[in-house]
């Protein structure tokens, strides 16, 4: 599987998740569910992973300002836990957003592009290719859509499953 593959399932499942979130009752959803200093609730789960798509791949791999400069509400956020009270669909809207500048990013990708070490303001000392940023940003996701899974599920919520065996 390449990343424009592996990236057309994430989308496909992310429509599965989308709909369980939109059915979801937003006491569900913005309830401190995790007793941390960020990702407290489901809300602030969604939001990060947004985030992290739109500043690797906008930010810092197509030098690009991020998606989130255009909902000034969100960009205003200090970050951590504080998207229980923020509307559902601004953040779905947000996600759409991001997803609609990746899904025309990567399939304009050549395997030099792939390959091309990108310069990281966070981690100067790591040598990182687009095609490893890009892997990154999907396991993350994966990983963060797996624990909104189960926080779903311990909620009552039933969840979609996001088994890739399921899209294929």
């Amino acid at each position: 599987m390449n990343v424009v593959e592996m990236y057309d399932y994430l989308v496909r499942t992310r429509r599965d998740l989308r709909a369980t979130l939109e059915a979801t009752p937003d006491a569900i959803l913005s309830q401190p569910l995790i007793a941390a200093d960020r990702f407290r609730c489901l809300k602030d789960m969604l939001f990060h992973v947004i985030e992290v798509e739109d500043g690797w791949v906008q930010g810092d791999i197509r030098r690009r300002p991020m998606v989130q400069e255009q909902f000034p509400s969100l960009r205003a956020s200090p970050g951590g836990p504080v998207f229980a009270d923020v509307p559902l669909a601004l953040l779905l809207d947000y996600w759409s957003a991001v997803e609609n500048e990746s899904c025309e990013f990567m399939p304009t990708l050549s395997e030099v592009d792939l390959a091309r070490v990108v310069a990281v303001e966070d981690w100067p000392e790591k040598q990182l290719t687009v095609s490893g940023l890009l892997w990154h940003v999907m396991i993350h996701e994966i990983r963060h859509t797996a624990q909104m899974v189960v926080l779903l599920r311990n909620a009552g919520v039933r969840p979609p499953s996001l088994d890739l065996l399921f899209y294929l």
